[in-house]
Parts: structure tokens; C-alpha cells; sequence
């Protein structure tokens, strides 16, 4: 948790970082889902670097940031199954949900 508060505080988004206002919509419609954009674009950024999607968070054009709660956030095991059934091959991630 420590890492993600400083990621918030000190970091930028970036090829690295990334931060999002809301939870992400899992739809049907594959090629316009954002979550996937995402996780791809992370994914075939070549880097050895940690990466980060936080979401709750938006990054303000002067990089300052607000804090936004998220109710009945969504639980790992539906990310990583939505994930899982459309992006090959399967891509390893840790999801945490702070409060």
C-alpha cells in the first residue's frame, strides 16, 4: 500500500502509471473496452518497469490530484476472468483493493 501512496503523491501518469476517475465498464464490445486498451498498452511497452492502473484517482492538467471513492468496486476474480478470455497470452497482474 505504502508504494501506491507514493505513486499517487509523487508520480505522474506515464508508460507505467496510469490513473482512472472510475471503475472500468467490462462490456461486450471487446475492441472498444478500455480496460483492455489498457492492459495491452501496458503489456507490450517494453520495460521490465512495474506498472500501475489506480483506479479512483484523476490526474488535473497541472498533475495535481483528486481522490474520488468508488462504490461496490469490482472484485479480482472478475477482472482477471474478463482479462483472461481476451487477451492472449494470459497476462500475469496483481489487483488490490484499498480503502
Amino acid at each position: 500500500m505504502q508504494k501506491v501512496i507514493e505513486i499517487i503523491e509523487y508520480e505522474n501518469e506515464s508508460h507505467k502509471v496510469d490513473f482512472k476517475k472510475t471503475q472500468y465498464i467490462l462490456g461486450k464490445d471487446t475492441k472498444k473496452n478500455e480496460i483492455l486498451k489498457d492492459f495491452s498498452a501496458f503489456t507490450n511497452h517494453l520495460s521490465d518497469d512495474e506498472k500501475y492502473i489506480i483506479i479512483g484517482i484523476k490526474e488535473n492538467q497541472d498533475k495535481t490530484k483528486d481522490i474520488f471513492g468508488i462504490e461496490n468496486p469490482t472484485d479480482e476474480a472478475t477482472y482477471r476472468q474478463f482479462i483472461n478470455e481476451n487477451i492472449e497470452p494470459q497476462i500475469n497482474f496483481e489487483y488490490n483493493n484499498f480503502t
